[in-house]
Formats: structure tokens, C-alpha cells, sequence
């Protein structure tokens, strides 16, 4: 069965719900970049705003503007995936704990710090009572409920369906972060600022259906999750992806990689394109967006719209000056610290 992208969103390091970053970017020159916020009272009563934290408003503004986009009021099933969940709502908690000696604490902390709060806001926002799931596997949390959302299209339960990636930053779990190498792209050797990836946050919303429109952005062929593949693992994963799609290696325009200029994040995505994506074109999205657990939800939304526009801009491409015209077929290979890879392919419409 053929599942196809109707629309898509985002709130990121970018301009907010906007595809300016795919003619003008916006570069940063420093190791950590807050969120651009959009205008919440535009979507958010001040009743609502009150009672949410930074990312549940980004996840209701994102699903909200992506619903709209793609015209469908309800969608059949809701499934999202993160890292950290809302990780600043945990700490809050945590610290009233601390301080107060487990008195007079405030339940909402509580209530809005598990990880599957973000879907099931969605589903109490839209009065949703159809399939709710929420992922938490670290770096490749979005491409399980990705995989997800495709099984259920494949078992005919499903028409549509709202899938999301959604993580923040708080100060501590940087300092946290940086003290397991997380961000050791910051130490790396000089780099053109339009080429420097920094920490960051991500906010994605995408509106999956089995048809296809004028609207929808590409169409979703597949996707293969591994953990702690051999080179000869994941080349029969490629071949299963691809052969699944009725397409060749000949037949992908580009790979799109999460390189950062971290020496230990980049050196598989280095091999793989010496040896199983040799020749092709390789692309990158987190010097624009960032690096966070939910980062590859921001990759495959660049893929997206790449494959939307036909071609991959100039600031996207690794290694050479130009873009890439007549982009046909994007394939989407990520990792989370060199033990679970997932490859996804993605063809225009």
C-alpha cells in the first residue's frame, strides 16, 4: 500500500511553520539555539497556554497548522515519538520535590511529564478516540512511529494518520549531554559557520493518508530499522527497501545523512557513503535545524520538501557548491550512537 505525506510542519532553529528555510536559511554561529517560537495566542487561548509548557504548545500548534494544510479535521490515528519526552516539566517537578520536601506539590508538573503526554494532548485537542501511540527511543524515536504508522496502513486499519517528532533542550540535560560527548561537534576543527551544527530542538507534524493530491508532499516507500548492523546488514536492508519500491541503487538521486561535524557521529554515515552509497549525492539538514533526539523527524521533513520542490538547494548539499535538480527518489539513512540505524525512502509524487 502506497502512504503518502499530505502535509507537513515544524517549529525549529527556522522560522516557524514556514518553508523559508528552503530558499533562505537562517545560519547560527553558536553551540546551543532556542527554538523560534511562533505567535501561540494566534492558536491558543490564554485558558489553554496557561496550563501547557513550551513543547506541548509547539505539538498542538504544529498538529493544528498541519491538519489545516492537508484539509482533514480527524485523523485516524495519532502517533509521535521523542527522547525526552517533556523533560522540563520532569525537572520542574523534581526540583519541588527537592525544595519543598514533597509538599504542596503541583500535580499539572506531574501529569505533563510523562512521554505520551504529547500524543494524548493531541487526541483531547481534537476529540480523537482512534489509535494513540507514543515512541521513546531515543535518536530514532520518529522513525518507529513512523514504521508504526505504515504497519497500520498496511493492515488496512488506517487512512490517515497525524505522526510527529518532538524534543527540547533544557539546561541541564545540555550540561548533561555535553559531559557524554554529545555535543563534541562544538570542538571540532574550524568549519564554515553555514556548515556549524549546534544543539537544538525539534517540533514536527506530518499528515500521512493512503491517497494521493495535489497537496501531498512525496510518497513514503519504506522504512528498515537495524540495531548494530554489520556493512553486509545494512546492504540487505538497502536491497530489501529498494527492492520493495521496484527501484535500483542507479535510481536514488541522493542520500541525506545527519552528519554534524561530531568525528564520532559522522564516521558511519562516512563509511556508508565510501561504500554502500558510493556515487551518490549526499545531502544534510542539522546545520539548519540541529541536533536533538527527534532531529531525523526535521531530516525526513527537509527530504519531504525537497522531493515536493524537485530539487535540493545549494545549502543542503555535502560537498558541493551547487543543488541538485530533478530530484526524483531520496533515501534517508540515520543513527543513534552507531547502534540503531534506520533507512527510509522517499519518492516524489
Amino acid at each position: 500500500m502506497s502512504v503518502y505525506i499530505q502535509s507537513a510542519s515544524q517549529i525549529s532553529a527556522q522560522l516557524p511553520l514556514s518553508g523559508a528555510w528552503f530558499e533562505a536559511p537562517v545560519y547560527y554561529d553558536a553551540n546551543r539555539v532556542a527554538t523560534l517560537d511562533p505567535d501561540f495566542t494566534a492558536c491558543l487561548s490564554p485558558v489553554q497556554s496557561r496550563r501547557m509548557c513550551r513543547l506541548l504548545k509547539r505539538v498542538i500548534v504544529t498538529a493544528r497548522t498541519t491538519l489545516k494544510s492537508a484539509g482533514v479535521e480527524m485523523p485516524d490515528a495519532i502517533i509521535n515519538g521523542t527522547g525526552l519526552g517533556c523533560v522540563e516539566n520532569t525537572e520542574k517537578f523534581l526540583h519541588a520535590i527537592l525544595k519543598d520536601g514533597e509538599q504542596c506539590l503541583q500535580p499539572t508538573y506531574f501529569m505533563q511529564s510523562t512521554h505520551n503526554i504529547i500524543s494524548s494532548l493531541i487526541a483531547i485537542d481534537l476529540k480523537c478516540h482512534g489509535y494513540n501511540n507514543t515512541y521513546v527511543h531515543r535518536g530514532v524515536s520518529f522513525e518507529h512511529a513512523l514504521l508504526d504508522a505504515l504497519l497500520q496502513f498496511r493492515q488496512q486499519r488506517i487512512r490517515t494518520a497525524l505522526v510527529g517528532g518532538y524534543d527540547e533542550m533544557t539546561d541541564c540535560y545540555y550540561l548533561f549531554l555535553g559531559r557524554l560527548g554529545q555535543w563534541n561537534f562544538t570542538h571540532a576543527p574550524a568549519v564554515s559557520p553555514k556548515q556549524k551544527c549546534f544543539a537544538g530542538e525539534a517540533a514536527v507534524s506530518m499528515l500521512l493518508s493512503d491517497t494521493c493530491n495535489e497537496r501531498s508532499l512525496c510518497e513514503i516507500n519504506g522504512v528498515e530499522l537495524l540495531f548494530r548492523p554489520s556493512a553486509a546488514d545494512l546492504r540487505r536492508a538497502l536491497d530489501t527497501l529498494l527492492a520493495q519500491a521496484g527501484c535500483s541503487p542507479a535510481d536514488v538521486d541522493a542520500v541525506m545523512t545527519g552528519v554534524d561535524n561530531n568525528p564520532q557521529n559522522d564516521a558511519p554515515y562516512e563509511a556508508a557513503a565510501a561504500g554502500l552509497f558510493a556515487g551518490r549525492s549526499l545531502a544534510q539538514y542539522r546545520h539548519l535545524f540541529g541536533q536533538s533526539f527527534s532531529s531525523s523527524a526535521l531530516g525526513i521533513y527537509a527530504a519531504a520538501v525537497c522531493l515536493d520542490n524537485g530539487r535540493i538547494p545549494a545549502h543542503l548539499m555535502t560537498g558541493r557548491e551547487e543543488g541538485l535538480d530533478g530530484v526524483r527518489r531520496l533515501l534517508f539513512y540515520n543513527h543513534y550512537n552507531n547502534t540503531s540505524h534506520s533507512l527510509t525512502l522517499l519518492s516524489r509524487c
